[in-house]
């Protein structure tokens, strides 16, 4: 088992996956929550029953998450959201133990947007807190998503209760103007 989970994490366009990425190239062993919620989502038979209980059958087409149809539902529906996330961040941490329980290295990582609201704040060690200007923010997830402007800012102010710093945190700059790298660096010693 790594002997440290440290969280990364940072409001859509901070840069959280170019830091992962940097560390993976380091070797490091990176849980990337977002991927491991669509993987259980599509093939944990309980969590697939739980969300078709929750939601009806029509969220899967030929046994994978109709991923579309589940944004339709929980879009603006707090209660439908809070039974989604009821179903699967338990299910994450779950998971996450588990694959950290396999790490051999001193450090495991893991890359959440949803530090606070999904309680892994819980069980890491340290948190990495990757900011960025807001208007940066802004430009980069417009270039990546071709969103505007206004759904940009709207799924920041969607994470805004996020945007918290304790004794365990960490921050690392990704304002395109201070390297990154160092500073990862620097947060490894």
């Amino acid at each position: 088992m790594a002997s440290r989970l440290i969280a990364i994490t940072g409001g859509i366009g901070s840069g959280k996956s170019v830091v992962s990425r940097i560390l993976k190239v380091m070797g490091y062993a990176v849980y990337d929550t977002d991927t491991q919620a669509r993987r259980l989502m599509n093939q944990s038979a309980d969590v697939k029953a739980r969300l078709v209980a929750c939601f009806g059958p029509e969220i899967y087409h030929n046994g994978l998450l109709n991923a579309p149809r589940l944004s339709q539902i929980v879009f603006g529906n707090n209660e439908a959201l809070s039974c989604l996330n009821g179903i699967v961040h338990p299910a994450v941490r779950c998971d996450l133990r588990q694959w950290a329980g396999r790490c051999q290295s001193r450090y495991a990582f893991v890359e959440t947007a949803l530090l606070y609201e999904s309680r892994l704040c819980d069980i890491v060690d340290s948190i990495w807190k990757v900011t960025a200007p807001l208007t940066t923010r802004v430009q980069r997830v417009m270039a990546r998503n071709g969103l505007t402007e206004a759904e940009v800012l709207a799924r920041i102010e969607a994470q805004a209760a996020e945007d918290r710093v304790n004794e365990k945190t960490h921050i690392i700059v990704n304002d395109g103007i201070e390297a990154l790298l160092p500073q990862v660096m620097r947060l490894l010693k």
